[in-house]
């Protein structure tokens, strides 16, 4: 679900019916752009069908793929869409904007050549770019205030972590090799999203015993333990990569959520019989190093002022 920008001031009022608006202003004319663009104040909320509807009369032959104006926010050269053997992938890489699917449908005559010729391009997944310009963290103090809710200062200052601002989405930027985890400060819209690629999960701190965690900052917050790293899993798919990242830790732990026992077992099973599982009715983001230490049953002398 997201919104169709309507406002008194912008030209979307020329079109009491949104679809007319989207199909004579967005489809039929890619380049064109609302000049009131981001100062939309209200939304019309549309479905995963009605979405399909607009894109599936966007022109695109099979294996192209376009990046264009998107027909949902209005973001110029925002919306990248992709046909391959018969399925029509969108997305609106504006994190505000909610634009986006997958649809499989039946194969075109050039797809069902392509097909029997053995020539059907491999399926990839969306790859959302970095952003071209950011600035420090410590420029924006919504940003620093951030950090030290979820305790992930301290792993910024110790340079476990590279933490930038990204000032045209709002959002803090956690990096890790060629990708980095975005958190939006905004109230609306993905409150988080993976931006480049990182097969890996995201490593924080210095250490031989790892710990397993869900997010970027509860990975942050166990860095605080001197001989813990924070390996941040950004969800249930145990990659290859993922796997033999963590191989070479003396220990391994996995904390999550108690509520998150399936989890629990679909992970233990992809990464080992060593892997030891610890529950807990907080996220490890708002932990103290004590508890943190004692979830773990982790005992550090140094740490531990003995």
């Amino acid at each position: 679900m997201f919104r169709i920008p309507v406002n008194s001031k912008c030209c979307c009022n020329y079109f009491t019916n949104w679809r007319s608006y989207v199909l004579t202003e967005c489809i039929m004319y890619i380049s064109w752009r609302c000049p009131y663009e981001g100062q939309h104040s209200q939304g019309l909320i549309m479905t995963y069908a009605e979405q399909l509807q607009i894109v599936k009369d966007i022109p695109l032959k099979e294996g192209d793929t376009k990046v264009i104006t998107c027909p949902f926010c209005g973001g110029q050269k925002k919306l990248a869409i992709t046909k391959i053997d018969g399925r029509l992938m969108w997305n609106c890489y504006r994190a505000s904007c909610e634009g986006k699917g997958i649809h499989t449908g039946k194969r075109d005559l050039q797809s069902a050549k392509n097909y029997l010729k053995g020539q059907v391009r491999k399926r990839e997944a969306y790859v959302r770019p970095l952003p071209s310009i950011t600035t420090s963290v410590e420029n924006h103090k919504p940003a620093l205030d951030y950090l030290a809710s979820v305790n992930s200062w301290e792993a910024y200052q110790n340079g476990y972590i590279k933490v930038r601002y990204d000032p045209s989405e709002d959002r803090v930027l956690f990096y890790s090799g060629e990708g980095a985890v975005a958190k939006s400060l905004r109230s609306y819209g993905p409150k988080w999203m993976t931006l480049g690629s990182i097969p890996a999960g995201v490593h924080i701190g210095i250490g031989t015993t790892a710990v397993l965690v869900e997010d970027v900052p509860s990975a942050c917050s166990v860095s605080r333990v001197s001989g813990l790293v924070g390996v941040a899993l950004l969800g249930t798919n145990i990659t290859k990569a993922l796997n033999n990242s963590t191989k070479g830790y003396i220990n391994r732990y996995l904390c999550l959520d108690k509520d998150a026992a399936i989890k629990a077992i679909v992970i233990k099973r992809q990464l080992g019989a060593s892997l030891k599982v610890r529950f807990t009715n907080r996220d490890l983001k708002f932990l103290t190093v004590n508890q943190i230490m004692q979830l773990v049953k982790y005992r550090n002398e140094e740490s531990m002022g003995l």
